[in-house]
């Protein structure tokens, strides 16, 4: 009988809906436009009962026919926040991104930001700050192409308004009817309480886009170690580690009597661990292997899993002579030690192969890393649990 499966409607997501207590990082940046959306409606909520107080505390400080296209340019911005927030709401469940969500509601924050600038004579104070404080917080959880496009938007208002200015055209802060400076010097008790309550605003949302900030700092540092860090043994992969000794090479060039040496290590019978005791099994004696590894090397040595069950130490002002010796040390370390694994006491080996730079057949990593590596393969074929080094009078074996 045929398994029934259920099918999602062509076109639609099957979408969960915002977690507002996780972190923003973490959403569709649908929904990351939504929460802009909702701080950047905090323009509007904060301004108009803002201005409405200055009235009041300061009757006859501002002008009501510039005052109210202002107000009115609040309104008009809430509500169509307020459409695009519920057309998103819509829309998530077809599309993960709106672009024009996203331009509109940067683009709208420093249109409404930078007028009121204009109006209040402060496009070169508090609008300023706003709009560097906006832009902060959209670096970190929107999408920096569009964030480009809008602040463009933003330059070109900015320069319109300073040519009205340097055109005399209208006056500066045409919104005050006079100066919210009293006779007294001091500022308007009005505009005190005003310039608080911005910069509250200003200091919440700051502190939000920090915290997104300092989430994607970390975001970045996990990846940039997932990318070179091997995830089972914590020593470095393959890729970091051919990185590593490209430059070690490349400086032991520049520099004649800077030998650099490699050891590459292959832990004897592994598949027979992991058919004998399980993968498990098999995965613990390779962290084990891998903590006596890092544990053996200098600070500068790079220790890096090759593949599988094998290693590879990179000895930079080393010799074959002492590498062998460091090789040696290691190999009867790990034939001494145990890995206990569900009641069952795992012994293990490892087989070693030892080559260095310069050399007459090595001009390159990977004619060292072949190198010692046919050094590994002697070892393997000659027994096992041993020390082998390219050059024959350094070869060192037990």
């Amino acid at each position: 009988m045929q398994a029934e499966h259920s099918v999602e409607p062509r076109g639609r997501l099957a979408v969960d809906p915002i977690n507002w207590l996780s972190n923003p990082l973490d959403w569709r940046p649908i929904d990351r436009v939504t929460l802009l959306a909702l701080l950047v409606m905090l323009v509007p909520v904060i301004s108009v009962p803002s201005f409405a107080l200055l009235t009041v505390l300061a009757p006859g400080y501002l002008r009501p026919e510039w005052l109210w296209p202002l107000q009115a340019l609040y309104g008009l911005h809430f509500v169509l926040l307020v459409g695009f927030m519920l057309m998103a709401a819509r829309k998530r469940q077809q599309v993960d991104d709106w672009p024009a969500y996203e331009v509109f509601v940067c683009a709208s924050f420093m249109v409404v930001v930078l007028t009121t600038g204009f109006f209040t004579g402060t496009h070169f104070g508090e609008a300023l700050l706003l709009n560097l404080v906006g832009i902060l917080i959209v670096s970190a959880l929107g999408t920096i192409r569009r964030l480009i496009r809008t602040f463009y938007v933003g330059c070109g208002i900015l320069a319109a308004f300073v040519l009205i200015d340097l055109m005399q055209v209208v006056p500066a802060a045409p919104m005050l009817a006079k100066p919210l400076v009293g006779s007294d010097g001091f500022f308007v008790t009005g505009l005190v309480l005003v310039r608080v309550m911005i910069c509250l605003v200003a200091i919440g949302i700051a502190r939000l886009a920090m915290s997104a900030v300092a989430r994607w700092v970390e975001r970045e540092n996990l990846y940039r170690e997932m990318s070179s860090i091997d995830g089972l043994t914590r020593v470095s992969n393959r890729r970091s580690f051919l990185e590593r000794g490209e430059s070690e090479l490349s400086r032991a060039r520049r520099f004649a009597d800077s030998p650099v040496a490699c050891i590459m290590v292959d832990l004897d019978h592994f598949k027979k661990i992991n058919d004998t005791y399980g993968h498990h099994a098999g995965d613990q004696v390779l962290v084990k292997a891998s903590g006596i590894l890092q544990q053996s090397r200098r600070q500068y040595d790079e220790v890096g899993r090759y593949g599988g069950e094998e290693f590879a130490l990179l000895l930079p002002n080393t010799t074959a002579t002492t590498a062998a010796l460091v090789a040696e040390r290691i190999r009867s370390t790990i034939a001494g030690t145990a890995v206990d694994v569900d009641g069952h006491r795992i012994h293990m080996t490892a087989s070693f192969g030892v080559a260095s730079y310069p050399s007459a057949d090595i001009q390159c990593l990977n004619d060292l890393l072949k190198a010692a590596d046919k050094a590994l393969y002697e070892a393997k074929e000659t027994g096992r649990n041993k020390v082998c080094v390219m050059d024959a009078e350094a070869t060192a074996s037990t």
